[in-house]
């Protein structure tokens, strides 16, 4: 199993952002592949950073029309309170909030995470 990480859905809006092209491939894949997944923290996590950028109400939701046309609900994975649990251990360690919980998920379902952060890299397995 593969989970998708904020990095990507950031990309994927920006199209100035050096990874964008890559970002909307790995957007394009989450329909088409029953094996990748987007952790419900990482659209929280990409809201959070819209709101922090300044998105105006209306940006945020053309932007959310964009991720929600290329994420299926099926495809929208929770946490665990358990792998919550052991995020917190994560953070204890200096991981940042958000990534802590991508890891932790990742680490209880045994998933690749698709990110080019390099503290989850340090953490579970991942691909770009």
């Amino acid at each position: 199993m593969k989970l998708v990480d904020t990095v990507v859905i950031i990309g994927f809006l920006n199209r100035k952002d050096r990874l964008h092209s890559r970002s909307s491939e790995h957007m394009e894949r989450i329909s088409e592949d029953d094996n990748i997944f987007v952790p419900v923290t990482s659209l929280i996590e990409a809201d959070l950073l819209m709101k922090l950028s300044g998105y105006s109400d209306s940006e945020r939701d053309t932007s959310w029309g964009a991720i929600e046309s290329k994420i299926p609900n099926k495809r929208v994975l929770q946490n665990s309170t358990s792998s919550i649990r052991r995020a917190v251990d994560l953070q204890k360690n200096g991981v940042d909030y958000f990534d802590s919980l991508v890891a932790s998920l990742a680490k209880e379902t045994g998933s690749t995470v698709i990110t080019t952060d390099r503290r989850i890299v340090e953490i579970v397995d991942t691909e770009w």
